[in-house]
């Protein structure tokens, strides 16, 4: 009978544990709409915004930082050249930007699929890189529409699996496409 009571008080204790990791990862996120993107985010802060051309394309970077975790948003604008990917193949574009996450030395794809979203197939990345003396767990996802290439990374360390997945899940279910 002891040792039900004191099992039963260690399951009730990581069941809050869960709850509050959730509930912590959930704290006054900040909703994010860009106007000449046509999408919005949630994040636990306002993020900051740099605007960039390259080649005729046009991007939106937004990217934010907290105590563990960085999240980054690119939004790339490909009309000013021509490409359509509502009419095409983005594989090409998709393998340049995966090799591209991957360029650190000691980056590691741990996983790749594709994914479902809003009537859109995307591609989602698990890779593992070091920082500092740190590893780091990175969830990328990849979506195609329209004429753009929509990026969102969430990264944070590995020892601190949990939380990244609980906030991962918060933050990628927030997008929404107009």
């Amino acid at each position: 009978m002891k040792f039900r009571i004191i099992g039963f008080k260690l399951l009730t204790i990581a069941i809050l544990i869960n709850i509050c990791s959730l509930a912590h990862a959930q704290v006054e996120w900040v909703k994010t709409h860009s106007e000449k993107s046509k999408f919005s985010f949630d994040l636990p802060d306002t993020p900051n915004l740099r605007n960039e051309e390259l080649n005729g394309i046009k991007i939106e970077v937004f990217s934010h930082r907290d105590a563990a975790h960085v999240y980054g948003i690119v939004a790339s604008d490909f009309s000013g050249v021509g490409v359509d990917f509502n009419h095409s193949d983005p594989t090409d574009y998709y393998q340049q930007m995966k090799e591209g996450s991957l360029v650190s030395s000691d980056a590691l794809l741990i996983s790749e699929q594709g994914i479902a979203y809003q009537k859109m197939i995307g591609k989602e990345i698990v890779y593992t890189m070091l920082v500092g003396k740190h590893e780091f767990t990175y969830y990328k996802r990849f979506f195609f529409r329209d004429h753009f290439i929509y990026q969102f990374t969430i990264g944070g360390p590995s020892r601190m699996k949990q939380v990244l997945l609980d906030k991962k899940m918060i933050f990628f279910n927030s997008i929404q496409f107009e």
